[in-house]
């Protein structure tokens, strides 16, 4: 077996146990009307600087070296924007099997059914239906995976289940993530590093 196609193996199955990181149990989501907003987040212990997209924050209770969750400022106690969608975005960072190309075939496994498909772009895109993360949830969502310096950045972004706003702004969600993520973890190497994370005025 050539050593391209080991890399692209061992990244497919690193892509497919993205969604199994995505647990949320043990994780305290619920208000007390304190702020828990962060405007950004280090993970992979500092490799990747999480950047959200505008009007979500990371929830600063869900900080691991590989996963956090972002939802709008507003519900975690930072400031209002309610021009955001109500959504959950999920981020988990895996070492990447060296410099193989990402792409959504990567993404197919028995337990998601792929409804389309992006590989232009930043990231590697998929809209899908399967089981997401918690009952209450919509059953389609967004998983989006891009290289991000020596690591596999993986997304994914779910609604409740009464809501449809992802169809039309699930993709740029995700896209602006990784741009905004790939732009300041970039700047992050050369950078002295900081606090592991900002809180949000």
């Amino acid at each position: 077996m050539s050593t391209g196609t080991c890399k692209g193996l061992l990244l497919g199955a690193a892509l497919l146990g993205l969604a199994a990181c995505e647990d949320f149990a043990g994780l305290d989501l619920g208000g007390s009307g304190q702020n828990f907003a962060l405007s950004n987040a280090e993970l992979s212990g500092g490799a990747i600087k999480l950047m959200p997209p505008p009007g979500f924050c990371v929830d600063r209770r869900s900080l691991r070296d590989s996963f956090a969750l972002m939802a709008r400022c507003d519900t975690l106690g930072g400031r209002q924007t309610a021009e955001a969608p109500l959504a959950i975005i999920t981020a988990t960072t895996v070492p990447a099997a060296g410099a193989a190309a990402i792409s959504t075939a990567q993404f197919e496994g028995a337990s998601e059914t792929v409804l389309q498909r992006s590989d232009d772009g930043p990231l590697a895109l998929v809209q899908v239906t399967g089981g997401p993360p918690s009952a209450d949830m919509r059953t389609t969502y967004w998983r989006g995976a891009a290289q991000v310096g020596n690591h596999v950045l993986g997304l994914a972004a779910y609604e409740n289940a009464d809501s449809a706003a992802l169809d039309l702004m699930g993709q740029s969600l995700l896209t602006q993530t990784v741009e905004r993520t790939q732009a300041q973890s970039v700047i992050a190497v050369v950078a002295p590093q900081g606090n592991s994370a900002t809180p949000t005025p």
